[in-house]
């Protein structure tokens, strides 16, 4: 049903030619909201947090992959509570030389079991962080979401809808 490599298997294919690929991420609250669980990822581990998630594989659907990325990247095992939104960013040219749109979609998801641990391959560290100060994160994107999560979010059912990383 799915793929391991899905996405080198596509560049292989067409090069660094504009490809469209759909992410999904997880907010996972601490009980009291004041944090939120967040990861140092490996591929940038200086310059802020993410949030666990990532591409979807062949064959999967958004909430499948936020469950399936929550736990390899984390050790804990989720359930897709709501969606929180949406946004997308098209980038030119990112660290690999390749442009791409993503479609991001976000979903706050409630633990049902696991154990918290980094993966130690895309994941460095994952722990509960406060949410104020706002907590920096990677990228421009995931810090406005993060930003539309904690204003906006956070005590409403109103989804976030951003286009090209607004």
């Amino acid at each position: 049903m799915t793929e391991k490599n899905y996405i080198a298997d596509m560049r292989a294919l067409v090069g660094h030619t504009g490809m469209i690929f759909v992410t999904a991420f997880g907010v996972l609250w601490h009980a009291d909201r004041s944090e939120i669980l967040l990861e140092r990822r490996a591929d940038s581990p200086d310059t802020g947090w993410g949030f666990p998630g990532g591409f979807l594989e062949y064959g999967e659907s958004p909430m499948q992959a936020v469950v399936r990325e929550f736990k390899e990247e984390t050790g804990l095992d989720v359930e897709v509570v709501r969606i929180l939104g949406l946004s997308t960013n098209i980038n030119d040219k990112n660290a690999w030389g390749d442009a791409q749109e993503n479609i991001a979609i976000g979903f706050e998801v409630k633990l049902v079991g696991g154990s918290i641990h980094a993966d130690g391959d895309e994941t460095l560290e994952v722990k509960f962080i406060p949410v104020s100060p706002e907590p920096k994160m990677f990228v421009p994107q995931a810090q406005r979401t993060m930003h539309k999560i904690l204003t906006e979010n956070e005590a409403s059912d109103k989804a976030c809808f951003r286009e090209n990383g607004q």
